[in-house]
């Protein structure tokens, strides 16, 4: 699209003048938005409402470097939490930046996306400005790959995957998908790039790639954002395709219509499609469609630039509103909310707050089943727990138990050849009480969310085997921590990867399932993974580390038998360590040999009972 101002031409090139909407109400800035009202997690049942936050296209922000982008982030991160506004979700609908060859636009962007990251689930996705030259398919999206492609998100937890891919770095995974729940129902994002090309029977193209997706769950409620696909006056999905041609005459790319067509209408999980690109008046436009299956599906446009000041910052908060019980007659909603974070104006006007009934349960496939989840973080629900100090071989007699920040480096400081080692632990994970992870479980995902204060190599994770505490040095643990299976284990248990300043969320499921499993929790010891190395965020700072596990508990028959228990009570204490001590003594005592052979070395000695003394400690 072409750059639109106050009082110049719209979208279309060949539309009329625009003008600013007048039915806008100053309410001053940030006031009032609270009314307006989601956290990450997993799906629980609630009546709660809940929302999904559609950015339109920032990329005149982009390019005048200005302050909207970062103050919309911030208002949803401040409001995310379930007791503001319950955002579960936020999505991008691409034109990110309007010049896709200049760098610093890119990271305009980047830097106001990130306050997003460990925050709440979003995606982006590439529009016609975000490849370098505006329409071309063909040019280079390097850019845009570089700062908000698949790399960016593969370690996030909610997110799906990329594609298609086909080995031309131009076009490959361009595309993406996100699960995530909310209101205890589960939704799949698709993320489609502008006018997405293919069909949905050739998996080697975008459309085909989404079509997999959506087979893969057909029993998620999917929501569908892609650039362009609705315009305004009249409302209607787009039926031309804008890619330029390319140098033997042929273009990719589908319209709105062939999207609706072949994708949106026969996959009847589809309820709900996003887009911004078409300003040609208010840039505003909603419409209800049936499917294939004679069901709804919300279709909506929302593109702001051609306002002044390029729309201020507004946005569009999609809220899900669970109704009352059948007998009260109060149906579930979605209501549309537009509202600027930085200046308080709210659109009241018929194209900006409507909304639509919808039975929730019989539309979204009834509520999900609810996961279990523990999350653990210093001073958050009272939780304690977490232990962490830095050992450096450069200091080896000073404790840095109090440092805000633990470092991980061969080099430290710098040009020395003195390592550093970082330790963490989290204390009181496994136990019968509220909030814990109950002996037995199955962990489905165990998630280490780390923030790191610089660019770095990253560091590998080392379960402990011998125990510290943050009082300890260099040289109290015999000269740096040794990992050869003595101190530590010699092989990882996982591993950040080459790390950005922001959040690092590390995979830590293998861990905490030994320690379920009856393992002692010594934590871990950070090795350096190069030579460039990394400092992270301590209990002691503003941003501790948080754990966050999902799990399922064991319904006591199968599982098998919890390490150390050997009197089959469910868990560790002094019973079990005397049951061994009499067994080994040759009295007949009735034990579970499995449970008891701690060591699992196939038979039950003294050690076995030493090694059940120190899980009963440990769960204390």
């Amino acid at each position: 699209m072409r750059r639109l101002r106050a009082n110049g031409s719209g979208g279309d090139p060949s539309g009329p003048t625009a003008t600013r909407r007048t039915v806008l109400k100053a309410i001053g800035v940030g006031a009032g938005l609270a009314g307006f009202g989601a956290s990450t997690g997993v799906a629980a049942e609630t009546e709660e409402p809940w929302s999904v936050v559609a950015l339109p296209d920032t990329q005149f922000y982009a390019e005048d470097m200005a302050k909207y982008p970062g103050e919309m982030t911030q208002w949803i991160a401040d409001n995310h939490a379930e007791d503001k506004e319950n955002i579960a979700f936020v999505s991008h609908v691409g034109d990110i930046v309007e010049n896709a060859d200049i760098v610093a636009e890119w990271e305009h962007m980047d830097e106001a996306m990130s306050t997003l990251d460990g925050v709440v689930p979003y995606s982006t996705l590439p529009g016609n400005h975000d490849w370098e030259v505006n329409m071309e398919r063909s040019s280079s999206i390097a850019n845009y790959k570089e700062y908000f492609g698949a790399s960016r998100y593969e370690r996030k937890e909610y997110f799906g995957g990329a594609g298609p891919t086909n080995g031309d770095p131009n076009r490959d995974d361009l595309n993406t998908y996100q699960l995530f729940s909310a209101g205890g129902y589960d939704f799949l994002h698709l993320a489609l790039e502008w006018e997405p090309p293919g069909s949905v029977d050739d998996p080697s193209t975008p459309l085909g790639w989404a079509q997999q997706v959506l087979d893969e769950y057909p029993d998620r409620a999917t929501i569908l954002t892609t650039h362009s696909y609705l315009r305004d006056n009249p409302t209607a999905r787009l039926d031309r395709v804008q890619e330029k041609k390319d140098a033997d005459g042929n273009r990719d790319g589908n319209s709105g219509q062939t999207v609706w067509e072949e994708l949106v209408a026969p996959n009847s999980q589809v309820f709900m499609v996003l887009c911004g690109h078409w300003y040609k008046y208010y840039a505003e436009a909603d419409q209800v469609s049936t499917n294939e299956a004679g069901e709804e599906v919300y279709e909506m446009l929302a593109n702001y630039q051609a306002r002044e000041d390029a729309g201020h910052g507004l946005l569009r908060q999609i809220k899900f509103q669970p109704g009352g019980s059948e007998s009260e007659g109060v149906p579930d909603r979605i209501q549309m909310h537009t509202f600027s974070p930085s200046t308080g104006e709210v659109e009241t006007d018929e194209d900006s707050d409507f909304g639509f009934d919808l039975d929730f349960d019989a539309r979204f496939g009834g509520e999900s089943e609810t996961v279990p989840e523990a999350s653990f973080q210093q001073g958050v629900d009272g939780y304690g727990g977490t232990v962490d100090t830095t050992l450096y071989e450069s200091d080896p007699m000073t404790a840095y138990g109090d440092s805000e920040t633990m470092v991980v480096d061969t080099r430290e400081p710098q040009d020395s050849e003195n390592a550093a080692q970082a330790l963490l632990r989290f204390d009181d994970v496994v136990g019968d009480a509220d909030g814990q992870i109950p002996p037995g479980s199955t962990v489905d995902s165990a998630t280490l969310t780390l923030e790191c204060v610089n660019d770095g190599d990253g560091a590998a994770l080392h379960r402990m085997r011998t125990g510290w505490d943050d009082g300890d040095t260099w040289d109290s643990v015999g000269g740096g921590v040794r990992t050869d299976d003595s101190d530590a284990a010699s092989t990882p248990d996982a591993e950040t990867g080459a790390v950005d300043a922001g959040t690092v969320p590390v995979d830590v499921t293998q861990s905490v399932q030994a320690w379920v499993d009856g393992d002692r929790n010594l934590g871990w010891v950070f090795e350096p993974a190069g030579g460039d190395g990394c400092d992270f965020e301590t209990a002691e700072s503003g941003n501790p580390p948080r754990l966050t596990v999902r799990y399922t508990a064991s319904d006591g028959t199968g599982g098998g038998p919890v390490t150390g228990d050997a009197d089959g009570d469910g868990d560790v204490d002094e019973e079990d360590v005397e049951a061994i001590q009499r067994s080994v003594a040759g009295e007949d005592v009735d034990i579970d040999s499995e449970a008891a052979d701690v060591d699992g070395d196939g038979d039950v000695d003294i050690g076995d009972a030493i090694g059940a003394r120190n899980i009963s400690e440990e769960n204390q």
